[in-house]
C-alpha cells in the first residue's frame, strides 16, 4: 500500500508557507525592528561568483507555445555555498519573458477584460524589468512561465524568473524523490505513513550528501544572494521585485541583501521572514477554519446556497472524521508504485482537498458544492475517485510537482520546522479534528530532530530578523488566503516605512498573479512607486455568486478509473456516445432541412403520420441535452478546470432532465414508427431512418444518464 506520495509528508509539503499571525504586539515588534540592523560584512561573499551566463534552449520547449524572442532561457553559474570557500559551483536556470508591447498583433483592446484599469499607463516598453521570486519552496519554473506569459505585467515590462537552486534545471539533487524504494510507502496505518515520509527525506538527504551536495547551502539567504548575482550578471543597476508566497519570504531577505539594486517591491501572500521567532505564523488550521466560516457566511447571504449548503465546515470535519483511524483502501493495478496492489488514503488527504481549493478565488462559486460532493465521496469511499487519485499521484511529478529535496533543506535550514510543534499543539487543542490534518506535535518534533541529524540545522537567527526598509513596497494579501492570510502581512508592515497594504476582498492565495487587473496595478506602481497606488481594481472585487445547487457529476472519476484500469474499456462507451451523437446529428440535419429542399423542388414527402415529427423531436431533444451539458462544462472549466471533476454550473441540470425526456421521446418515436407503419405505406428507408433516429436518441440520452450526468 504505497503512500500517495504527492500528498505524503504534509508537514513538509506545506511548511514554507503555512501561516497564522495575530495582530502584532507593537512593543515587541518595534524592538525587533530596531534590532534588525545588519552588521557590515568583512568578507566578500561574492568573490567566487563568475557571473557567467550561458544561453539555453528552454527545457520546456515544446510544452509551452511561444515564438522565438518571446521567451528566452539561460544558465547562471554560482557557488553552492558562498560561506564555504571550498564548495562546488552549480548552475541556476532562469527565464526571460519579453514584454508584449510592439509585438505583432498586440494592442490594447477596449473590449478586453480589465481595459478600464489601463487609464494612466503610458505607451511603450519600460527599461526597468521585474524579477519574479517563485513560491513553494521548490516550485519549478515551468508552471510560472505558462501562467505569466499572458500576464498583463508583460504589456510594459520584461519579466525574469529564476528557478531557485535545487529545483528543476537548477541542479535538482533529488530528482527521483518518492520514486525510490516504493516499499517505504507500503504501510497500513497513519503512523507508518508519517514514518515513510521521513524515510523518503532521509534517503534524499543522504544520497545527495554522498554525491557531494552541500545541503547547508540551500536556504533563503543563499537564494537571496543568487538573485543579487543574477542582477549583476544581467547588467542591471536596479530592477523591480515581485514575490509571492515563499517568494515573499525570499523578497524580504533579498531587500536586506541587495537594497541598492532595487527600485520597488511587490510582496504578495506574505510569510514573515522571522519564522524562528513565533509559532503563531504556523497555525494554518486556524486559518483553514476561518476560511470555511467565511465561505459559510458568503453562502448564508445567498438564499439558494444557505438552503443547499447549511454546514460547510461541518461537512469537512465529518469527511475527515470518517477516515481517522480507518483509511480508505483501494485496489490498484500499478504494482510498480504500489507493491502490494493497494493504496491507502488517510485523513490528511480527506481534509486537504477543500483546503487546496481555497487557493484560487476562481474556485469559490463551486466550492460549497465541491465540499459537499467530496464529503459524500469520502464517506461512501467511492472507489473510482480514490483509485484515480492514487494512480495520478504515482505518475512522475505526482499531483503537485515540486523539488522535494530543496524544499526539505529550506524548511530545515530556515527553521520552519522548529515552530510547528507548538503550533500543532494549539491547533489540536482548539480544533480536535481539523488539527490532525498535518500530523501530531510529536511527529513535528521528530521532523526537527531529523533536520539536525541529516546536516541541516538552524541557521543564525539574526539573519532572519524582520526586514527594515524605506524602499517603496506593496504588501498584498487575499482576504481568503488559506495559508498566508492578512495578519501575516500586517505583522511585517512596521518594517516597511514606505509600504502600502493592499487587501483583495474575496481573493485567495497570490491575487497579484490571478486577478486580471493586477498586472496594470503593478505596472502603474513600478512606473511611479512614490505615488499613491491606484487600487481601483481592488475596490471592484465582488462577492462570489455561489452555484447552488452545483450540478454534481461523477463522469470524470468514472471514465478516468476505467482508463487507468484498461484504456480499451473506454472503447465501448466512446463508441456508444459517438455513434448515438452522429446519428442524432445527421437525422436532425436531414429532418430539419429536407422539407426546404422538397418545397424548392415542388415535391411532397410520403405520408408518415406523426413518425417523422416524433423522430425529429427525439433527436433534437437528445442533441439539446448534450449541448447544454457541453456548454455547462465549458463555462465551468473557464471558471476553474478543477471544478469539472466534481460538478457543473447549476443550469447543467436542464441537460440532465432533457436526457430523460430524450429517452422517453426516443421510445415513443419507436412505438409511433411501428404504429404508423401498420396503418400506412411509406418507404422502408424512411422507416429504417426513423428507427435509427429513435434508437440514437435513446442511446444518447441513456449515455448521459448512465455515465453520471443525470439529475439523480
Amino acid at each position: 500500500m504505497r503512500v500517495v506520495h504527492a500528498i505524503s509528508g504534509i508537514t513538509f509539503a506545506l511548511a514554507a508557507i503555512n501561516a497564522w499571525a495575530q495582530e502584532p504586539v507593537e512593543t515587541e515588534l518595534e524592538a525587533a525592528v530596531e534590532a534588525a540592523v545588519s552588521a557590515p560584512t568583512e568578507v566578500d561573499l561574492f568573490a567566487r561568483d563568475s557571473y557567467k551566463i550561458d544561453s539555453l534552449v528552454c527545457p520546456f520547449k515544446g510544452g509551452i507555445d511561444y515564438e522565438p524572442g518571446e521567451i528566452e532561457c539561460g544558465l547562471l553559474q554560482v557557488p553552492e555555498n558562498r560561506e564555504n570557500p571550498d564548495s562546488r559551483m552549480i548552475e541556476l536556470h532562469f527565464v526571460k519573458l519579453s514584454s508584449r508591447w510592439g509585438r505583432e498583433g498586440f494592442e490594447r483592446d477596449p473590449e478586453d477584460e480589465g481595459y478600464e484599469y489601463t487609464e494612466g499607463l503610458e505607451d511603450g516598453i519600460r527599461d526597468d524589468p521585474v524579477i519574479y521570486l517563485t513560491g513553494g519552496p521548490g516550485a519549478p519554473v515551468t508552471a510560472y512561465v505558462s501562467r505569466f506569459k499572458d500576464h498583463t505585467l508583460l504589456d510594459h515590462r520584461d519579466l525574469y524568473i529564476l528557478e531557485q537552486r535545487g529545483i528543476g534545471a537548477s541542479d535538482n539533487f533529488c530528482e527521483f524523490y518518492g520514486n525510490r524504494n516504493p516499499l517505504h510507502g507500503d504501510v497500513e496505518n497513519y503512523e507508518q505513513y508519517l514514518e515513510a515520509a521521513r524515510k523518503y527525506r532521509a534517503d534524499c538527504a543522504r544520497n545527495a550528501a554522498a554525491a557531494g551536495v552541500d545541503l547547508a547551502g540551500y536556504n533563503t539567504i543563499e537564494n537571496a544572494r543568487d538573485v543579487k548575482a543574477l542582477r549583476r550578471a544581467l547588467g542591471f543597476d536596479k530592477w523591480n521585485v515581485w514575490g509571492i508566497s515563499y517568494g515573499s519570504i525570499l523578497g524580504q531577505a533579498y531587500i536586506k541583501e541587495d537594497p541598492e539594486g532595487i527600485l520597488a517591491v511587490a510582496l504578495d501572500a506574505i510569510m514573515p521572514l522571522d519564522i524562528q521567532e513565533s509559532d503563531q505564523y504556523w497555525r494554518v488550521i486556524n486559518w483553514y477554519e476561518r476560511d470555511l466560516q467565511k465561505l459559510q457566511e458568503i453562502c448564508q447571504r445567498q438564499a439558494d446556497c444557505a438552503e443547499t449548503y447549511p454546514d460547510i465546515p461541518g461537512r469537512v470535519r465529518e469527511a475527515m472524521q470518517s477516515v481517522i483511524d480507518n483509511p480508505i483502501v483501494v485496489d490498484v493495478k500499478d504494482t510498480e508504485a504500489y507493491p502490494s496492489g493497494q493504496a491507502r488514503i488517510f485523513h490528511d488527504i480527506a481534509g486537504l482537498l477543500p483546503f487546496i481549493f481555497f487557493y484560487e478565488q476562481s474556485n469559490y462559486p463551486g466550492l460549497p458544492g465541491v465540499i459537499y460532493a467530496w464529503a459524500d465521496m469520502v464517506e461512501s469511499r467511492d472507489p473510482d475517485i480514490f483509485r484515480t487519485l492514487a494512480e495520478a499521484a504515482s505518475d512522475e511529478g505526482g499531483l503537485f510537482s515540486s523539488a522535494e529535496g530543496m524544499r526539505m533543506a529550506i524548511l530545515c535550514n530556515d527553521g520552519d520546522v522548529q515552530a510547528q510543534g507548538n503550533a500543532s499543539r494549539r491547533d489540536i487543542e482548539e480544533y480536535p479534528i481539523l488539527g490532525q490534518l498535518f500530523g501530531d506535535p510529536a511527529n513535528v518534533e521528530r521532523e526537527n530532530a531529523l533536520c539536525v541529524e541529516l546536516g541541516m540545522p538552524l541557521r543564525p537567527k539574526e539573519q532572519y530578523a524582520p526586514t527594515v526598509t524605506d524602499i517603496p513596497t506593496l504588501i498584498i494579501e487575499g482576504d481568503m488566503d488559506p495559508i498566508t492570510p492578512p495578519p501575516n502581512a500586517k505583522a511585517i508592515l512596521p518594517g516597511f516605512s514606505n509600504g502600502t497594504y493592499v487587501e483583495f476582498p474575496y481573493a485567495g492565495h497570490g491575487p497579484s498573479r490571478s486577478v486580471t487587473c493586477a498586472g496594470h496595478l503593478l505596472n502603474k506602481f513600478y512606473d511611479n512607486p512614490s505615488a499613491e497606488p491606484d487600487l481601483s481594481c481592488v475596490e471592484d472585487m465582488e462577492e462570489p455568486q455561489i452555484w447552488a445547487p452545483m450540478y454534481t457529476t461523477s463522469i470524470a472519476p468514472k471514465l478516468a478509473a476505467r482508463y487507468l484500469d484498461d484504456p480499451k474499456k473506454l472503447i465501448l462507451p466512446g463508441a456508444w456516445g459517438a455513434l448515438s451523437l452522429v446519428v442524432c446529428l445527421l437525422a436532425f440535419v436531414r429532418l430539419t432541412f429536407a422539407p426546404i429542399g422538397r418545397w424548392i423542388d415542388g415535391r411532397r414527402a410520403p405520408d408518415t403520420g406523426a413518425a417523422r415529427g416524433m423522430a425529429w423531436l427525439a433527436a433534437t431533444t437528445a442533441l439539446l441535452a448534450l449541448g447544454i451539458i457541453g456548454a455547462a462544462a465549458a463555462v465551468t472549466a473557464q471558471t476553474s478546470e478543477m471544478l469539472v471533476a466534481f460538478g457543473l454550473v447549476p443550469w447543467a441540470s436542464w441537460g440532465g432532465y432533457l436526457a430523460i425526456v430524450a429517452v422517453v421521446l426516443g421510445l415513443w418515436s419507436l412505438w409511433t414508427t411501428f404504429s404508423v407503419k401498420r396503418r400506412m405505406s411509406y418507404p422502408p428507408t424512411s422507416m429504417m431512418g426513423f428507427m435509427l433516429t429513435s434508437l440514437a436518441a435513446v442511446g444518447l440520452g441513456s449515455f448521459i444518464l448512465v455515465w453520471g450526468l443525470g439529475p439523480f
